[in-house]
């Protein structure tokens, strides 16, 4: 499995569900404010804990599951 192929989904899924709810509600959201959830984005494989990746799915109601490794679709 090439790690680089999950890191871009994750972050191809993460830029759809911000294209979605924005990227300041995602933020609110994990509880923290804009240029942080910017930063965060660069990498956020890395940068954010799994816990925010649960609540990210339930807020934007996708499965936990589907977020990590699946490919979300509009």
């Amino acid at each position: 499995m090439d790690i680089r192929k999950d890191h871009k989904r994750l972050l191809d899924n993460l830029k759809l569900l911000q294209k979605i709810y924005s990227a300041k509600s995602l933020a609110d959201t994990v509880g923290i404010d804009r240029s942080t959830w910017s930063v965060r984005m660069r990498e956020p494989w890395r940068t954010f804990s799994y816990d925010d990746f649960r609540i990210i799915a339930r807020y934007c109601k996708v499965s936990f599951t589907d977020l990590m490794e699946g490919e979300l679709k509009l």
